[in-house]
C-alpha cells in the first residue's frame, strides 16, 4: 500500500467539512479587509492560455483568481483529485502530458522528487517567496541543496484537541484523553495518518525510522484511546457534529476550523495544542514536470503569495497564510485567534516537521503499509 494513502482520509474528508461551510460571510470579510490595501501584484509577467490544474477541490481558488484570470485571459482547466496516489498516477501517465500545477503534502516531497514530478524554478521566477516567513523560503521540502525550488508552501495548521469547553476542562495532554473520566466520551477521526503522527510524537518516536516495536507502543496508545471512544468520526465533519451535539467532549486528532463551525451553529467548540503532541502541516503548489505554460505556472505561482489570495485561504479554507504581511490584514478574531502567527517562527522550531516511513524497507523498520495496517487493527480492537 503507497504512502500516499495518508491524504486519501486526510484530505478528502477536509474537502467535504469545508463543502458544508459557508463561503459568503469569508468572502465579505476578505473584501473588507482588503479595502485599499494593494495586494503585492504578480512581478512576473503574467501569460494567457491554458493552464491546467491537478489538485484538491479548492485549492485552485477559484473564486480569488477570478479577475486575474480575467484580465490575463487564463483558461485555468481543474481536474480535481481523490485522493494524493492520483497525482503521481496522473502526471506519469500518457494522459498527463500538459498538466501544468498540481500540489503536494510536504512529507511526499522525496518520494514525489524521486519519480520526478517536479519541474524546479528560481526565487527570481517567483518574486513572492520572499514574502513568505523565511521557515518557508528554506525547508528542503520545498527547496533543492542548490537553492533552486520544487514547491511553493501557500498554507498550513496544526492538529488540535477540539474540546466542549463548556462541559469540560481544557485537556492539558493527548494522554490525558486516555484517563477514565473520558470514558465513552471522546470522538477520534478516521484520520490514520494524522493519529499515527500524533501519537508517536506524544511518546517520542522518530515516524520514518519507526521499528516494528515502536510501531506495537503507537498501536497500545491508540487502543487505550478508542476504549474511550464514544465514535470512530468518518470525517471531520463528523467530528464536528459529534462535538456540536454533545456525544462527544473531545477529539482526537482535530483543527481549529471546527471551532468557527461549532460558533455558527451556537455551541461552544475550542481547541488547545496539547503540548505532547504538536503536529504541523504544510501544503504546497508546485510545477509539474509535464508543465507546458510554464510562464502562466510561474505567474500563478506568485499569485498564491499575494494579499488577495492568501487572505482568502485564511478566511475561506480556514487554514494558515504562510506570509506574516497577510496576517496582519486579518480581522475575523474567530479565524485570527485560529493560529499563533505573532510567535510563528518559535512555534515552528519548536516542532519540526515529521516523516512517513518509506514504501519499502528491510530488517525491523515498519512502512507506510505497516502504518494504515496498524490503524485498522486499531479501529478493529
Amino acid at each position: 500500500m503507497s504512502e500516499n494513502v495518508n491524504l486519501t482520509v486526510r484530505w478528502t474528508s477536509r474537502r467535504d467539512f469545508l463543502r458544508g461551510m459557508s463561503t459568503v460571510a469569508a468572502s465579505a470579510a476578505l473584501a473588507a479587509t482588503l479595502g485599499g490595501c494593494k495586494p503585492v501584484p504578480p512581478a512576473t509577467p503574467p501569460r494567457s492560455g491554458q493552464l491546467d490544474f491537478l489538485g484538491w477541490e479548492g485549492y485552485d481558488m477559484l473564486g480569488a483568481t477570478e479577475k486575474w484570470r480575467n484580465d490575463n485571459a487564463v483558461d485555468l482547466r481543474s481536474a480535481y483529485i481523490g485522493n494524493s496516489e492520483d497525482t503521481p498516477a496522473k502526471v506519469l501517465s500518457a494522459a498527463g502530458k500538459g498538466i501544468d500545477l498540481i500540489t503536494y503534502f510536504y512529507a511526499y516531497y522525496k518520494s514525489w522528487s524521486a519519480l520526478g514530478l517536479f519541474e524546479t524554478f528560481t526565487a527570481d521566477e517567483v518574486p513572492n517567496l520572499k514574502r513568505m516567513y523565511p521557515y518557508f523560503q528554506e525547508g528542503e521540502y520545498w527547496r533543492l541543496p542548490d537553492k533552486t525550488y520544487m514547491g511553493a508552501p501557500f498554507t498550513w495548521l496544526t492538529y488540535v484537541c477540539n474540546y466542549r469547553a463548556d462541559l469540560i476542562e481544557t485537556p492539558q495532554s493527548w494522554e490525558e484523553l486516555t484517563g477514565a473520566k473520558y470514558k465513552g466520551k471522546l470522538a477520534i477521526v478516521d484520520d490514520p495518518g494524522a493519529n499515527i503522527l500524533v501519537a508517536a510524537t506524544v511518546l517520542g518516536i522518530p515516524t520514518d525510522t519507526m521499528t516494528k516495536d515502536q510501531l506495537e507502543e503507537v498501536k497500545k496508545f491508540l487502543v487505550a484511546l478508542k476504549a474511550n471512544a464514544k465514535s470512530i468520526a468518518p470525517s471531520y465533519g463528523d467530528l464536528s457534529n459529534l462535538l456540536i451535539s454533545g456525544e462527544a467532549v473531545a477529539g482526537f486528532v482535530g483543527w481549529s476550523a471546527l471551532d468557527v463551525w461549532a460558533a455558527k451553529e451556537g455551541v461552544q467548540v475550542t481547541s488547545v495544542q496539547p503540548l505532547d503532541g504538536v503536529v504541523i502541516s504544510i501544503d504546497a503548489y508546485a510545477m509539474a514536470k509535464t508543465v507546458d505554460n510554464r510562464d502562466a505556472s510561474l505567474a500563478w505561482l506568485n499569485l498564491m503569495l499575494t494579499d488577495e489570495v492568501q487572505l482568502a485561504v485564511a478566511n475561506e479554507l480556514y487554514t494558515a497564510t504562510v506570509c506574516p504581511d497577510t496576517a496582519k490584514l486579518i480581522t475575523d478574531p474567530a479565524v485570527k485567534k485560529m493560529y499563533d502567527y505573532d510567535n510563528f517562527g518559535a512555534f515552528a522550531q519548536k516542532y519540526p516537521l515529521h516523516l512517513f516511513p518509506p514504501n519499502e524497507a528491510s530488517g525491523n523498520q515498519v512502512t507506510f503499509g505497516d502504518w494504515m495496517k496498524a490503524w485498522e487493527d486499531v479501529k478493529a480492537a
